[in-house]
């Protein structure tokens, strides 16, 4: 899979989070924030681009703007639904009919190339329907000091999740209720846990969790083999939801 491009959908749809907003951000719409010049979904679609395991893509949002103001094409855009959980499942309808689709979110303007031509080689190595990343908190902590993230404490360490993911559309589109749900509680590690069961909750309680184990009871519950691609790169991880989150990025692209 190292040399596979995937068509790829950029959720590029919401609002400027509502403690950005109250902090003085003037933009109403989350992809559109200036960002040292750009427009912060600018700064994904280059990293993308820079990749090499892009395909085609298409951005799901403000159908309008988001063609004038990236001077994108009809087929690249899907106008967005009344959710961030009905745009990700019209990215999968998009593009059913591949065996795998690469799916992010607008806010991680810091994505690097090698984030994710290394998330694309790691997930060549092992067969599943649904890869995750997944980062140390430690390399987050070096990288970005003062940056907070939701963490799952496991026995192989800390973690906290990416924002962007490798999935099989026909697996997901067959376990949509089931995946929405997940989706739905993303922001909780005790909501999820809540879903895998008791002997999970226990777990979770005492900091048992290991990674296998985990891999297999969300396999299990989803309907598709999931997997997760420990990576180095914390900037797949890095989501623009707070002002010190935006200080951070816009401090970043000033030293550039």
């Amino acid at each position: 899979m190292a040399d596979k491009k995937f068509p790829v959908v950029i959720l590029a749809g919401g609002p400027t989070p509502d403690k950005i907003l109250e902090a003085g951000e003037p933009e109403k719409e989350r992809a559109f924030i200036d960002i040292n010049g750009k427009p912060m979904l600018q700064w994904v679609i280059d990293a993308l681009n820079s990749s090499g395991v892009c395909a085609e893509f298409v951005c799901i949002g403000n159908a309008v703007r988001l063609r004038e103001v990236f001077k994108l094409s009809e087929s690249q855009v899907i106008p967005q639904g009344s959710s961030m959980l009905e745009n990700f499942m019209a990215g999968m309808e998009r593009f059913k009919n591949a065996p795998l689709v690469m799916e992010m979110t607008c806010d991680i303007p810091l994505l690097t190339p090698d984030s994710l031509r290394h998330l694309v080689e790691e997930a060549g190595k092992i067969e599943a329907e649904i890869y995750y990343p997944i980062i140390d908190v430690k390399h987050f902590d070096e990288k970005f000091a003062g940056g907070k993230r939701t963490t799952q404490i496991l026995k192989e360490g800390t973690f906290t999740g990416g924002n962007v993911f490798i999935l099989n559309p026909k697996s997901v589109l067959a376990n949509r209720g089931i995946i929405e749900e997940v989706i739905r509680s993303r922001k909780s590690p005790a909501k999820l846990v809540k879903l895998f069961g008791l002997p999970f909750i226990m777990k979770f309680a005492l900091k048992q969790l290991d990674l296998k184990g985990l891999e297999t009871k969300a396999s299990s519950l989803l309907g598709a083999k999931m997997r997760a691609i420990i990576t180095p790169y914390p900037e797949i991880g890095f989501d623009v939801d707070k002002p010190s989150d935006l200080e951070i990025a816009r401090s970043i692209f000033a030293r550039v």
